[in-house]
């Protein structure tokens, strides 16, 4: 939901605020995800308004939104690498690390399901 006049976006289970993506990660759509950061960026807004807050409850902004659009792609084209080699999915999962975002809260519970996604993508050829 976008409230023009406020410059406030209302968000709910899309961009992770300060955080590595979740577990929820499992049943996303990462091209339909990317379009749709890059409409969310393309927007007029100031403040965002998560499902989630971030770390101390706070509210999201287009820093957040970028730094998903460059997680996400780094994550992909990683992923894309492993599955053109025929590591997707065990090895993929349980040995990828992003040390890039290793210190992002929910990392540790949330790479697996991330590789997961990125695999079920790549690892069928697309």
């Amino acid at each position: 939901m976008r409230l023009p006049q406020d410059r406030l976006i209302f968000l709910v289970d899309l961009v992770p605020v300060g955080a590595f993506p979740g577990l929820g990660m499992i049943d996303f759509y990462p091209l339909e995800a990317m379009d749709s950061f890059k409409k969310i960026l393309a927007m007029d807004w100031g403040r965002m308004i998560p499902g989630h807050p971030g770390p101390g409850d706070r509210l999201g902004t287009r820093k957040d939104v970028e730094d998903q659009v460059e997680l996400q792609q780094h994550v992909s084209d990683v992923v894309k690498e492993q599955a053109r080699s025929g590591r997707c999915w065990q090895p993929a999962e349980n040995e990828l690390q992003f040390d890039k975002y290793k210190d992002m809260p929910g990392y540790a519970n949330g790479r697996a399901m991330v590789v997961r996604r990125y695999c079920g993508l790549w690892g069928r050829g697309t």
